[in-house]
Parts: structure tokens; C-alpha cells; sequence
């Protein structure tokens, strides 16, 4: 008799780190990375070359603690820009996925496709605070950080004809928005980021520079309480190598000494693929 398995790819979506053999030790999630790289999973995977990985070190101590803390809320830490999507085409599953290195602040220093308005916004003496932020240590532990939590609910009124009649539809969403800050949030950032009452277009320049800077700086805040709850002394630091294009990167990795997974990542771990369905039947050997 011939065991056969039948693989269904199905809805449900895990990280690259985890499809494939289970996760055993933190090198298991790397070797499920280098198995799960094609160009089924990402569809410009050929643009890639990947390398081995290494482990760096284990974070034993505060002074180490915050150094990677600072690092991953920086502008230091790999990030990418993604796009696909996935569905059904003429009775057959498509997937498409495409993902390209980014640096987590190059949008402010990239002119190319900016309007008058933006470039005149992003003078150089403005994109040096932007970098002073940016690279700054931060040190949430000695803050006295301004916690605030915004819930609010938008009703969506639908209007419809049925025989002559006119039904009305409302549908609710609720949403909640937890920020953080070492400084008062302001009026402008809760209208524009929170509320969407007004737009960003609607600011003039210095109102502009205020609000980018000021978000800057909530992203950093909460960038830092994210790695809190994420890593823990004792975790393990690993790199992995990669050119694309034929440009090398490096991508740091934190791995959990205690679920032994990626715990914090911000480039591979942004690939979900969808994991397979199998039935195993049993067919007659040839």
C-alpha cells in the first residue's frame, strides 16, 4: 500500500517563521524560514538571495535590555513595504505577495515623489529633528508617560429602495485607540489620527512639522511599550542575512527563551502564508 497526502491550502494563515516542522528550539523557526522561501509563499522571492543565520547573543541584563529596545523603536531597525492580495481566478486559488526592504523613517527623506508643499515642509533643517528623534536613546523606564485610551462608534446609514419602498440600514463599528506619550497629545493629533475629523492637508507648515514630529514621537513611545510586553531577559538575539537585488541586508531577530518563537521582527515576521489542509488516503503501490 501507498500512503498518499493531498494537500488543500485553506484560509488560515500563519507566520513564515512557523510553517513546517514544529517549533522546537528558535534555530527551527529559521529553518522553516528557509524552507517556506519560494515563490509560491513570496512571489518575488527569486529578487532574494538569503543567507545562513547566526545567533548574536542572549540579553542577560538591562544596559543590553534597552540597547535593543532603543534599536527596534529607531530608524536603525529593517522594515519592509508589502502589497498582494489572494482569492479565487476562473475556479483556481491565486496568491500573490511582494515584499521589498524599507527603513522605518525613509519616507521623510526620499523627495523624489513629494509635492512643492511636502518638500517645502521637509526642510533640511526639519529633517535633522526628524533624525535627532529618530535616533535618540530612549529611556521609557525614567518617563512619566501620559497614557490615553480613546473608544468611539460610527454609525453607517444606508440608504436602499425595495418595492417602492425606502429601508434605512445602520451598521455600528466600534474602535479603540490606546496612545501613549511623555508629552499631552494634541488637539490636532486626535482630530486628524484619532477622530479623522480633519485632515492632514488641512494643517498649514508649522502646524505640519508639529504634528509629524509629535507623532514621531508617540510611534517610539509605543514602539518601546510593544517591545515590553514582547521580550524578556533571557531572550535570544539572532540575524539573518539576505541581499535583494544584489544589495545586502541585515534583519535582527529576537527569539523567546521560553515559546521558543519570534517574538519580534519586523521584516520576515510580516509574511503570513496559508497553511495547508491535507488528507491522507490510502492508495495501491505501482
Amino acid at each position: 500500500m501507498l500512503l498518499l497526502a493531498i494537500y488543500m491550502y485553506g484560509q488560515k494563515t500563519v507566520s513564515i517563521y512557523e510553517l513546517g516542522d514544529s517549533i522546537v528550539n528558535c534555530e527551527t523557526n529559521f529553518e522553516n524560514l528557509i524552507n517556506n522561501w519560494t515563490t509560491n509563499n513570496v512571489t518575488n522571492a527569486d529578487e532574494y538571495k538569503l543567507f545562513r543565520y547566526a545567533y548574536l547573543e542572549t540579553i542577560t541584563d538591562s544596559t543590553r535590555y534597552i540597547y535593543y529596545r532603543n534599536y527596534f523603536s529607531g530608524d536603525k531597525r529593517l522594515s519592509s513595504s508589502t502589497s498582494g492580495g489572494s482569492g479565487e481566478r476562473n475556479g483556481k486559488r491565486y496568491h500573490i505577495f511582494y515584499i521589498k526592504p524599507a527603513k522605518a523613517s525613509g519616507e521623510f527623506f526620499d523627495t523624489n515623489n513629494m509635492t512643492e508643499k511636502q518638500k517645502e515642509i521637509m526642510s533640511d533643517e526639519f529633517r535633522q529633528k526628524i533624525k535627532d528623534i529618530s535616533t535618540r536613546d530612549f529611556n521609557i523606564d525614567k518617563m512619566n508617560l501620559k497614557h490615553y485610551s480613546y473608544e468611539y462608534h460610527k454609525a453607517d446609514t444606508v440608504w436602499r429602495k425595495s418595492d417602492r419602498k425606502e429601508i434605512t440600514s445602520i451598521s455600528y463599528s466600534n474602535n479603540v485607540q490606546n496612545i501613549a506619550s511623555p508629552d499631552s497629545i494634541s488637539a490636532n493629533y486626535i482630530d486628524i489620527n484619532v477622530l479623522g475629523k480633519k485632515k492632514f492637508e488641512q494643517l498649514d507648515v508649522p502646524e505640519t512639522r508639529s504634528l509629524i514630529l509629535e507623532g514621531l514621537i508617540i510611534g517610539r513611545t509605543l514602539f518601546q511599550l510593544g517591545f515590553n510586553r514582547q521580550v524578556h531577559l533571557g531572550d535570544k538575539v539572532y540575524e539573518v542575512r539576505f541581499e535583494y537585488l544584489g544589495k545586502p541586508y541585515t534583519n535582527y531577530v529576537i527569539c523567546s527563551s521560553q515559546t521558543k518563537k519570534v517574538v519580534l521582527d519586523y521584516f520576515f515576521k510580516n509574511i503570513n502564508v496559508e497553511e495547508p489542509k491535507y488528507l491522507i488516503r490510502m492508495g495501491k503501490g505501482i
